[in-house]
């Protein structure tokens, strides 16, 4: 897509994104509604502590999502010591999503930014193998027949242009690249309900370092496919920025996830968000070129049917990693705080709302 076809779209993408939109929330739907009439599940990663009691943030995730991803099953929380599995902060939030009627995501059974410091002391290959197995066990065991679906690796694919397929990382130095198949099918054998999904970032633009990252995940499930691994979907983070929304090339995005479903796979977006740093200071203008690319995104990625779930990460601007300030690279220079997401920090709808209600709506069911 050229620069001149992003803008000369977007004004009746946005026109549609504000009738549908408040169509919509007129009768009283949410997002959760509104996917689940074309087969879908719509979510967010939620934190826990900021769940508890009746409050806007729980109201809010309680009303708009159908799928609870939860961040606090990650290794290094839950396994302080090699002898020692605490289970209750997961175990409290299944059961916030149980009573709100959502479905309940793991992420992450191994993320090499996640993983527990003992884990990298370990002495041998067949330790490591056999940490790694029984941990994975321990998780899909105890949560057996309460998930949707875990992310089994989180991100194993190297950045980097002119880089190996996988990343470096303590499983590759312990036990090789055979750590991937080994997750793999010991949650297949732990739980054979759940979706097995391999998380990656990185494949939303038409730029090259995105396009060989493509290809390099379309050659890991070759060579899961191969192999007999057992593999299930494929989590496109879909980390979209404004500055770069000339390089979200509809007819590439489409072209892609083609190719993973006709691998026989599902997909999920599992951590939409856009960032808003090369956007103006004034509002509306900036809160219009977020929902225009939320809208953009959608409407390409959503068309394809293997697409199951759509996961925003976070769902106000009050809780989100890019508002944090953390992070240099989302900052913007004039110093205004960021509006990535579908609600304000006041939990207000926004025009990214109204965008995301209208790409469910237009989206063929499933």
């Amino acid at each position: 897509m050229h620069r001149r076809d992003f803008i000369l779209g977007a004004a009746s993408a946005c026109a549609l994104a504000a009738s549908v939109g408040s169509s919509l929330a007129s009768r009283g739907e949410y997002l959760r509604q509104i996917a689940a009439s074309k087969g879908l599940l719509f979510g967010s990663a939620m934190r826990l502590s900021s769940l508890r009691g009746k409050t806007p943030y729980s109201e809010m995730m309680a009303s708009e999502c159908s799928l609870y991803v939860c961040g606090d099953m990650q290794w290094r929380l839950v396994a302080l010591s090699p002898s020692a599995t605490d289970f209750s902060k997961v175990d409290a939030a299944k059961a916030w999503a149980r009573a709100h009627d959502m479905r309940f995501r793991g992420h992450s059974l191994l993320w090499h930014q996640q993983t527990p410091s003992w884990f990298a002391e370990i002495a041998s290959r067949e330790s490591a193998i056999a940490a790694l197995q029984a941990h994975i066990r321990q998780m899909c065991s105890h949560f057996k027949g309460s998930m949707q679906s875990w992310d089994v690796i989180n991100e194993p694919i190297q950045t980097s242009c002119g880089s190996g397929m996988l990343r470096k990382s303590v499983f590759t130095e312990k036990i090789g690249p055979e750590f991937l198949d080994i997750a793999f099918h010991t949650a297949r054998e732990a739980d054979s309900k759940a979706l097995l999904t391999l998380n990656e970032y990185g494949t939303e633009y038409n730029i090259p370092d995105h396009l060989r990252k493509r290809r390099e995940l379309l050659n890991l499930i070759d060579g899961f496919k191969s192999r007999g691994t057992p593999i299930d979907a494929i989590g496109i983070q879909s980390h979209l920025s404004t500055g770069r929304a000339a390089e979200t090339d509809q007819e590439s995005i489409a072209g892609f996830f083609k190719e993973i479903s006709d691998r026989g796979l599902k997909i999920m977006l599992t951590e939409l968000d856009v960032v808003d740093r090369a956007s103006p200071a004034d509002i509306a203008t900036r809160d219009r070129e977020v929902a225009q690319l939320y809208k953009r995104y959608l409407d390409a990625a959503l068309e394809n049917r293997a697409v199951i779930a759509v996961v925003t990460w976070g769902l106000t601007d009050k809780d989100s990693w890019i508002t944090r300030g953390d992070d240099p690279k989302f900052r913007r220079p004039d110093g205004l705080p960021a509006r990535p997401l579908p609600f304000d920090d006041h939990f207000r709808r926004k025009p990214a709302y109204e965008a995301i209600a209208a790409a469910l709506q237009a989206a063929p069911s499933r």
